[in-house]
């Protein structure tokens, strides 16, 4: 059994216990790999505190999410894991490293690394560079870190085909070393199918709800409520302190953020499918937690969504930004019991056969496995064969 060390952003909690969107992995590793450790490598005291004036906007939005993504953070993130690699572990005290998301590097130090990838900054550029507010030099900065990590990485998994190949074609990266291993869901499949499809509510959850397509839906929204007037929308994630008037009336009701697991899986087994229309999300893991719980699905086609979400079969994909064409699936879904079910028992059969966290740790240790058995080269000394 190789032994593993694991670096993300999920924070210092236990992966064992805590409940995080990538921390299953390494549940579904540990039944081939010792876990000898995780960390989530930081930014703390005085150069904190520098990025943030560095980074300084007047929107408090921009200036969080200037602060979090730009090139001192990966620098400095890159920096701390290789000292904690250093000082609390000792680089033999593993046979691999597999960091999650590529905002940072720990490759090419002379260990075997893998990195894990859901986006990649080449396609947040593309589709929704709003997300991640560089400037014109940090993002040029940012790219260029960005491609060396990923050519060094021994092998990169993705989450998705439409990440595989921006690594290879954005980043130059060989075909080879990149590798779809998918994502798993959060949620356990119910004991029992689903039977009540005639509720008429449909269910949005998302924290960001612009770049989650919130307004585009309110807008579809106006038009259901023409044509199925008992219709409900329940909206879970944003923190909204305004109501438009007459939102109630409407049928719609906002939540908030629901941490609580239980009080989310009730709402999603009380609603009648769910829904996310995205103007971008790389790889929204909410859908395959509501396929697990047989709702069918309307969300948009664009990244690795139709990968998630058959369309006609599991439920219904419309182009981003288009209110007309969402409402007319919502309503479609709402006023169609029948159809409803049978989206639903279709995305709970390709949860259960294809979209476990198992099953992605299964794919991933072949690999993982045959590079910790793999002779290290010295430190410093670049493989034969390898870019950088």
């Amino acid at each position: 059994m190789y032994r593993l060390i694991g670096i993300d952003n999920e924070g210092e909690v236990d992966y064992r216990t805590a409940r995080g969107r990538n921390l299953s992995v390494y549940r579904a590793l540990s039944a081939h790999a010792q876990i000898v450790g995780r960390f989530t490598p930081g930014m703390e005291g005085s150069p904190r505190y520098l990025n943030y004036a560095a980074s300084f906007h007047p929107n408090p939005w921009v200036w969080k999410n200037a602060a979090s993504l730009n090139p001192r953070t990966f620098r400095r993130r890159s920096e701390e894991a290789l000292r904690r690699l250093d000082t609390e572990y000792g680089k033999g005290s593993f046979d691999v490293a597999l960091q999650i998301f590529g905002m940072f590097s720990v490759a090419g130090q002379g260990f075997p690394v893998a990195l894990y990838l859901d986006n990649t900054m080449a396609l947040t550029v593309r589709h929704y560079p709003q997300w991640n507010p560089m400037p014109p030099h940090e993002r040029r900065e940012w790219l260029a870190l960005e491609r060396e990590a990923y050519q060094r990485a021994d092998v990169i998994f993705t989450m998705s085909e439409a990440v595989r190949r921006s690594v290879i074609h954005d980043y130059g990266c060989p075909e080879a070393r990149v590798i779809t291993t998918g994502a798993g869901t959060n949620f356990t499949l119910e004991p029992q199918l689903k039977e009540d499809y005639g509720q008429r509510t449909a269910l949005f959850v998302a924290y960001e709800f612009e770049r989650n397509g919130g307004p585009t839906l309110l807008e579809a929204w106006r038009r259901v409520r023409r044509e199925l007037p008992d219709a409900r929308l329940w909206i879970v994630g944003p923190r909204r302190t305004a109501r438009p008037a007459g939102e109630r009336e409407r049928g719609v009701e906002w939540f908030g953020p629901v941490s609580d697991r239980e009080q989310l899986r009730s709402l999603f087994r009380q609603a009648t499918l769910f829904t996310l229309p995205s103007l971008f999300n790389p790889f929204p893991h909410v859908l395959r937690e509501a396929m697990a719980l047989g709702l069918p699905c309307v969300s948009t086609h664009h990244a690795a969504i139709p990968e998630i979400v058959g369309d006609g079969v599991s439920g219904t994909l419309v182009p981003v930004g288009d209110a007309q064409a969402l409402a007319r699936a919502l309503t479609e879904l709402l006023a169609d019991p029948a159809l409803a079910r049978r989206y639903g028992a279709a995305g709970r059969r390709a949860v259960e056969s294809g979209m476990s966290w198992e099953g992605v740790g299964e794919r991933m240790s072949v690999h993982l496995a045959a590079l910790a058995a793999r002779p290290r080269a010295p430190q410093g000394t670049p493989e034969v064969g390898r870019t950088s």
